[in-house]
């Protein structure tokens, strides 16, 4: 029955009118072919998990609701009765078999795209179909140019006093608030990301040797990239860039570093000292051992379980609210750079994107070196289909955003058996931030040669330590790279306050790490079907 031209009453009776229906209406808007065939595959899984918890089930219906804003597209399915959350049994996708293991996988795959809310009695399960093209990369870029002009427009026709004020009382004010939000959320994400990762890799190696597989192999991967990344920062920064130095906030120099003080300072001697004293090294460790015992725990831990995956996308969507306001940080900070420098200082941050480009280019060739040691592939070919593909991820900008193109990818190029895909590839996004990691490696190199940090061995171990464990721990939400940067920026010693000064070129750095993460997580697929237990390799179409 139609309530509305946007609504629809959903039963088991006309549930074929309602697909065709959902099918109508996201044909009229922005929402691609591809989009509008995976919001029909959720909506039948979401609308059938709904209706089997239901009782009667012949007296079921649900409203189903087609909203555009500001570009954005989503579905939202509402229904009276019982509380249920059809994402809650995702966890266990590795415990079921056939329809309903295939079911759980496909949410699992998109449950970054499905939120779930309770309301007046009704269940409620929102979508989102499609996120607005370059929206919030174009309000940096907006907010870059600006910032720059308005610094040295101000530069220019101010006199030193009026600068001095509207530096301090305004600039300075935006950017100390911003990193005073990102602060407190730094230690409660990683805390509840490790957590989280630990039980998802938990949960993978329950599948054998083929998750324990996929779990070395992407780890081994990852260390490969972290030490190269560490080498080629040494080798692209030889020199301080004192331009920066004036623009970090408390100055720029940090206090002498101990790798031994590391060491012993991991075990914290208060279970909330990790928390009040910013230690980030101890949040690991904590998150590390309190996961543990928790997997330890068995079945009583399924609680436990499922409040730290809530706590989790819950300090996710407070992070997102947070970086929504970063064309405002974007802006402040580039005017308070011109003010306190000039142009000058955007040359150390084109030669940072110049040296994540190379990255990308060594995480490629660090692929098809794995691929063809352990997966049997050609790499001459396997490069060549992973560069024509690079472009999808890199445009999409989000690992979970172009699953189903990779998941396409992997069956049609590689052979790879889509069942496979669908548990190695959600779980791979975690352990394949190859590029992330190379990019953090440089920029750290870049920031503890400018503030004066020695890289002796003591130095160098450190960050080599703290880089590998945050790039397979790093949440996978916007913002995750400035808590990754302030992360290494804190087990080195580097003030965190320098991670400010990567905020305008991140849109674009976001967008090349994407189509590295990806290719790698790629790799991964390809090596862990090469080495099924039945013997069954890829078909190499190349």
């Amino acid at each position: 029955m139609f309530l509305k031209s946007n609504t629809f009453r959903v039963s088991g009776l006309n549930f074929s009118e309602a697909v065709a229906w959902l099918d109508a209406e996201l044909a009229k808007t922005k929402a691609t072919e591809e989009e509008q065939r995976t919001a029909q595959l959720l909506f039948e899984e979401c609308f059938s998990r709904m209706e089997a918890a239901f009782s009667p089930t012949e007296d079921f219906s649900a409203l189903l609701v087609v909203r555009q804003r500001w570009g954005d597209i989503s579905f939202r399915l509402s229904a009276k009765g019982e509380a249920y959350n059809p994402l809650s049994g995702t966890n266990e996708i590795l415990e079921h078999d056939g329809v309903d293991s295939y079911g759980l996988a496909i949410l699992l795959s998109y449950k970054n795209r499905i939120g779930y809310s309770r309301k007046n009695g009704e269940n409620v399960i929102s979508v989102k179909v499609h996120e607005a093209d370059g929206k919030q990369t174009g309000k940096v870029v907006a907010a870059l140019v600006l910032g720059v002009a308005s610094g040295l427009l101000m530069k220019a026709f101010l006199g030193e006093v009026p600068l001095r004020w509207i530096d301090h009382m305004i600039l300075d004010s935006v950017q100390e608030m911003f990193m005073n939000a990102l602060l407190m959320m730094v230690a409660p994400m990683v805390f509840f990301a490790v957590l989280s990762g630990i039980t998802g890799i938990s949960d993978a190696e329950d599948v054998g040797r083929l998750g324990g597989k996929l779990v070395a192999v992407s780890l081994t991967k990852l260390l490969v990239t972290a030490l190269i990344g560490i080498t080629a920062g040494v080798l692209l920064f030889p020199d301080a860039s004192p331009e920066l130095l004036a623009t970090i906030p408390e100055g720029g120099t940090a206090a002498e570093f101990s790798l031994r003080d590391m060491i012993v300072g991991i075990i914290p001697n208060s279970l909330m000292k990790p928390f009040l004293g910013g230690s980030i090294l101890q949040v690991l460790f904590l998150a590390c051992f309190v996961g543990v015992m928790i997997n330890r725990a068995g079945d009583r831990a399924m609680p436990v379980k499922e409040a730290i995956e809530f706590l989790n996308r819950l300090c996710m969507d407070m992070i997102d609210v947070v970086v929504q306001f970063i064309p405002l940080l974007v802006f402040a900070s580039m005017a308070h750079l011109m003010l306190s420098t000039g142009l000058e200082a955007l040359l150390p941050l084109g030669k940072v994107l110049i040296g994540d480009v190379i990255g990308l280019g060594l995480v490629f060739l660090v692929c098809a070196a794995f691929a063809a040691a352990f997966g049997g592939m050609a790499p001459g070919p396997f490069l060549k289909q992973l560069a024509c593909f690079a472009p999808v991820p890199f445009a999409l900008n989000s690992s979970n955003a172009c699953l189903p193109q990779t998941i396409s990818f992997c069956a049609e190029k590689f052979g790879v058996d889509r069942k496979l895909s669908m548990f190695a590839l959600p779980v791979g996004i975690q352990l394949n931030m190859n590029s992330t990691g190379f990019y953090i490696a440089i920029v750290t190199v870049l920031m503890a040669r400018t503030c004066g940090i020695a890289l002796d061995t003591d130095t160098m171990l450190s960050m080599f330590i703290s880089l590998f464990i945050v790039s397979f721990t790093l949440p996978g939400c916007p913002g995750a790279v400035l808590i990754g940067l302030s992360t290494v920026f804190a087990a080195v010693g580097i003030p965190m306050g320098a991670v400010m000064l990567f905020l305008c070129i991140d849109p674009i750095v976001s967008m090349i790490n994407t189509a590295g993460n990806v290719t790698s997580n790629i790799t991964s697929t390809v090596i862990l079907a090469h080495t099924k237990e039945n013997g069954d390799a890829p078909r190499n179409r190349l």
